[in-house]
């Protein structure tokens, strides 16, 4: 895991003050929206893990105006500890920042890491405690543009999402050129030999597949009678993220 705070640092619990107080900062300086990915948002789509640093989007073209904005606030916010890249990710390459005094970290990307060329707030919903993430058929639709199987999966789980749920609000057709050459372009980026595969797949297929599958990941000391995947219990019906009390 990594390192979020220094010696004498204040916890910051969730973070959900601190990273408010970043999204207001930006919305100060003139970004006109942002939304928050990466672990982060797999947890308020219902997938149970314990993310460190939070990844906030903003809009391709004011990414040097929201990072510059960060910058200048140096007596509130410090350049942070670069991270060795990781698995078809670019999140080495961004801003790195932590808040002085608090073990609270957080980056700032532009929205085309995830494929999300044209973020504006009809793509943004918000949590019960105000923080905007991606629109579940939006944050979907990024995972499988970008080749993020994983995470989808866990997406699937959180959400416990249909097969015709997917057909229904997905593009799970051939990608776009716009999407080809989006991996092309990143493939450019990555270093170490994990690439982006640029071969199309039948996506539709992958979906199913992963739906059809969702009984086959649950955990091994889990009773599978009990459970509808590996992290919802048969007969849940609440929506995650309209849960009380969660940190997201």
């Amino acid at each position: 895991m990594f390192q979020i705070a220094l010696p004498g640092d204040r916890r910051a619990g969730h973070g959900i003050d601190e990273v408010l107080q970043v999204i207001e900062t930006l919305k100060e300086a003139g970004i006109r929206c942002c939304c928050i990915v990466g672990g982060r948002a797999l947890r308020y789509y219902g997938v149970p893990r314990v993310p460190t640093d939070w990844h906030i989007c903003v809009p391709n073209d004011q990414f040097a105006a929201a990072t510059a904005a960060i910058t200048e606030l140096d007596d509130k916010y410090m350049q942070w500890r670069e991270i060795l890249p990781q698995l078809r990710s670019l999140l080495h390459t961004y801003p790195h920042f932590k808040l002085q005094g608090v073990g609270f970290c957080f980056y700032i990307m532009p929205a085309s890491e995830y494929f999300v060329n044209d973020l504006d707030e009809s793509m943004i919903e918000r949590s019960l405690n105000n923080v905007p993430y991606p629109q579940l058929e939006v944050f979907a639709q990024s995972l499988i543009t970008t080749q993020r199987w994983p995470e989808l999966i866990q997406v699937v789980d959180g959400m416990d999402l249909t097969e015709e749920w997917g057909i229904e609000n997905l593009n799970l057709g051939e990608p776009s050129p716009a999407e080809a050459e989006y991996v092309v372009e990143k493939n450019k980026k990555l270093t170490g030999l994990a690439r982006l595969r640029t071969k199309p797949i039948d996506r539709l297929e992958k979906w199913k597949t992963i739906v059809a599958t969702k009984k086959d990941r649950i955990k091994f000391h889990l009773p599978k009678e009990r459970y509808d995947t590996q992290f919802r219990r048969k007969g849940t019906t609440q929506d995650p993220r309209f849960k009380e009390g969660r940190g997201v």
